[in-house]
């Protein structure tokens, strides 16, 4: 289900649909974040350390700016107008995202471009966020949540959701 989500990512900024694939990409911390967490809850001291924690250019990409864990709370805020997470601190909308991708139909074949290579965005931190948060999303999972029993019953949930 969390790879679905980030191939559709990844697919919208190959076709740089922005519009589309930032809002998607920056709600990644919440859900990350909530799927760490017993009852499915984010908030923003938790949307901050996670990305504190993770996000950071790839090893290999010395030329990748990445943005604060701030600058990207603020982006994520302004991008989604309303508060991404509800009162209750479950981010709702994202999760539901994220659940909704297991339900829907493949993709048409995608065109094989290197993430990298996709420069012409309108809002350059906008971009450079996006592609920050898909590569750190790819080494959280990795590294620490396909491990996690947490993450795992969470994803279990949702899928079972309806």
């Amino acid at each position: 289900m969390l790879e679905s989500y980030l191939g559709d990512i990844e697919y919208l900024v190959r076709e740089q649909l922005w519009d589309e694939a930032i809002p998607l990409a920056l709600a990644l911390p919440h859900v990350c974040a909530a799927l760490a967490d017993p009852a499915l809850r984010s908030s923003r001291g938790q949307f901050l350390e996670w990305c504190e924690s993770w996000v950071r250019p790839p090893r290999a990409d010395t030329s990748m700016s990445v943005p604060t864990p701030e600058e990207l709370y603020a982006l994520a805020c302004k991008r989604a107008g309303a508060s991404e997470v509800e009162a209750g601190g479950v981010p709702v909308q994202a999760l539901r995202r994220l659940r909704l991708r297991r339900l829907s139909r493949a993709a048409p074949a995608r065109r094989r471009v290197s993430l990298a290579e996709v420069t012409d965005a309108q809002d350059e931190p906008a971009r450079e966020a996006c592609l920050a948060l898909l590569y750190a999303v790819r080494c959280w999972y990795s590294e620490s949540a396909s491990l996690d029993f947490v993450v795992q019953s969470n994803l279990a949930r949702l899928a079972v959701l309806r």
